[in-house]
């Protein structure tokens, strides 16, 4: 280890960054979730994940943050729900991501962490630990980083076609959900396989759901209704695709997923 390279994360942009992080994934997310605290954690993840590859990686000096970008697109597109569903088939911590392409426009941030991390000695905390302790600082770390999103006990696993993981604050009663949802013509029944669903959410399919006057059809949608101290919470969780669509142009789940809230229940659309 170079002299300096525990600076990569022994430092106050670091440690500043991680503590949002974690606070936006198990908080703020929950109590007020809004596009501020949708986009937060990317860009929080961003502007340090770099220096953590730094740190476990010295030789990829600038390299960390040109392959920060790239993961995060990867990440981001559909094609990652494969190496999603192996890592959950295996791992204790399952991990999950939202598919929304406007989250692209956190790496913004990366020109600030290339600044920050080319003069990171200006910010760095100053520690007497051996090698050792520094090295097993990664462990929480790493938990941080992969344990995003809501608490588990308020969440549900990866599944489907492709994950969406998308929550919406509701303004009106799960029951007053349900019938408006089924007034605007929805068949939704509920989801008694519970392939992923966590204790204390009650899931729900729609199945057969159309698209712009019949232009497009998905196989099936999951979603449920979490309970939090406030206002409950939509989740729309999973999205089935028709055989023939896996391949089509995936703005079909945007679409998909928005014109299911429009139906009055939810206080706003991201």
């Amino acid at each position: 280890m170079k002299r300096s390279n525990h600076y990569f994360i022994f430092n106050w942009v670091f440690i500043t960054g991680l503590l949002v992080l974690a606070l936006n994934d198990h908080y703020l997310k929950q109590h007020y979730h809004n596009w501020l605290t949708g986009k937060l954690s990317d860009f929080a993840g961003l502007l340090i994940f770099p220096m953590f590859l730094q740190f476990v990686f010295p030789r990829l000096s600038g390299w960390s943050v040109i392959l920060t970008g790239l993961l995060f697109i990867f990440w981001k597109l559909p094609i990652s729900s494969g190496f999603i569903h192996f890592y959950n088939t295996f791992t204790l911590i399952p991990i999950s991501r939202t598919l929304d392409y406007s989250d692209y426009i956190a790496l913004a941030v990366l020109p600030l962490t290339w600044y920050l991390m080319r003069h990171i000695h200006r910010y760095g905390v100053k520690t007497e630990l051996p090698v050792l302790l520094r090295y097993a600082a990664l462990i929480p770390v790493a938990l941080i980083f992969m344990a995003t999103g809501p608490s588990v006990k308020q969440s549900m696993l990866p599944g489907g076609d492709v994950h969406i993981g998308k929550y919406y604050q509701l303004k009106v009663s799960e029951e007053q959900a349900l019938a408006r949802l089924r007034a605007k013509g929805y068949h939704i029944a509920t989801d008694t396989s519970k392939p992923g669903y966590l204790r204390g959410a009650e899931g729900y399919i729609i199945k057969d759901l159309v698209l712009d006057g019949g232009k497009d059809t998905v196989e099936w949608l999951q979603f449920a209704f979490l309970s939090t101290r406030n206002k409950p919470l939509l989740l729309i969780n999973n999205i089935k695709l028709r055989p023939g669509d896996k391949n089509k142009d995936l703005r079909i789940l945007k679409k998909c997923y928005r014109q299911l809230i429009k139906a009055d229940i939810v206080e706003g659309v991201e």
